[in-house]
């Protein structure tokens, strides 16, 4: 009798054990497609801000059709399908944009239908976090500081960095009057918007377009001077209302949401300094490609704006090509 009861002790034992590492290994298991049931996987797909293209892979042999349950945006089109609708294992490819929210999390939960049953995945967005060096205006990211030597970026967000040539990847100092060593004034009207290869901004941002430029224009653009503000020269804020810029300091800008723009001029066709009076920053739209009565109103190659009130987006020849200004840039989602 003692030794029955011992062996029925060691018996159930064995049981519980089996049973918790079967509920282990359950819990760590990595679920899969099923070949020949009616399945979805992933069950969560989790983009990042910046959005990208993933696979909902659907298993088994019935007919089946793809719907969105639910959203917590009003526009789905956040989130597409290459098919909604097929019969046996598929692939759909599900494209999701770049997400411009800093606090809000896009969530999507997506019914695949067959014949008795629907399944469920969700898609949960990562939120944009903006870099040390970085803000967000008018759902752009821009750079708070200007270009310096192609493909970096200067140490403080008052300084002008180096001067840019349209759709050229060659820096020119923004000191000195006198033409630069090297510097050439000639260019070809090839009537071409600035190319991805001739991008001097730092890997991940590129040169803004006229429009983008032209947005920071319209939401604010207040000249400061270097006592009111603290930074090392007079220039224009950007990006925020007057009201804004009018209290804004070196220390605050960013947290307002604001952009910096340091008076600069630029380099003219000979090579010389000219207007250093004004702000001057390249922007990545050829004139040539702006025609009829939207011409006044679009001009591409730089934005001008000076202390009493001047604003423009000049297109001289082509955008001005052959004069050199800052560049500022956007990040490139």
């Amino acid at each position: 009798m003692k030794e029955l009861l011992k062996y029925s002790v060691i018996a159930a034992a064995a049981v519980l054990s089996f049973a918790s590492c079967e509920k282990e290994a359950a819990e760590n298991a990595i679920m899969g497609p099923a070949e020949n049931i009616f399945s979805v996987y992933p069950l969560a797909i989790v983009p990042p801000a910046e959005g990208g293209d993933f696979d909902l892979i659907i298993s088994g042999k019935e007919a089946w059709k793809l719907e969105v349950l639910e959203t917590n945006v009003e526009d789905e089109d956040w989130c597409t399908f290459s098919s909604i609708s097929g019969e046996g294992a598929d692939t759909v490819r599900i494209t999701v944009t770049p997400s411009f929210s800093p606090t809000v999390n896009r969530s999507m939960v997506i019914g695949v239908t067959g014949a008795e049953r629907t399944l469920r995945a969700k898609v949960l967005q990562g939120t944009l976090v903006l870099g040390e060096d970085e803000v967000l205006v008018n759902g752009q990211v821009w750079a708070t500081k200007n270009v310096d030597a192609p493909g970096t970026f200067v140490a403080e967000v008052d300084q002008i960095g180096m001067y840019y040539q349209f759709n050229r990847k060659v820096g020119w100092p923004s000191e000195g009057k006198e033409a630069p060593e090297g510097w050439s004034s000639e260019y070809v009207n090839d009537g071409t918007d600035w190319l991805p290869e001739n991008d001097p901004c730092p890997e991940g941002y590129r040169v803004p377009t006229t429009a983008e430029m032209e947005a920071l224009w319209n939401i604010g653009a207040t000249w400061v001077t270097a006592a009111n503000t603290g930074f090392s020269r007079d220039g224009i804020i950007v990006g925020i209302s007057a009201e804004a810029a009018a209290s804004a300091t070196k220390e605050t800008l960013k947290s307002l949401g604001g952009l910096f723009l340091p008076q600069s001029g630029w380099r003219q066709a000979d090579g010389t300094i000219d207007r250093d009076w004004l702000v001057a920053v390249r922007s990545g739209t050829s004139l040539d490609h702006i025609s009829g009565s939207e011409a006044d109103a679009g001009k591409g190659g730089m934005s001008l704006g000076d202390s009493g009130g001047y604003r423009d987006l000049v297109g001289w020849g082509d955008g001005n090509k052959e004069r050199a200004a800052m560049v500022r840039c956007v990040k490139d989602l």
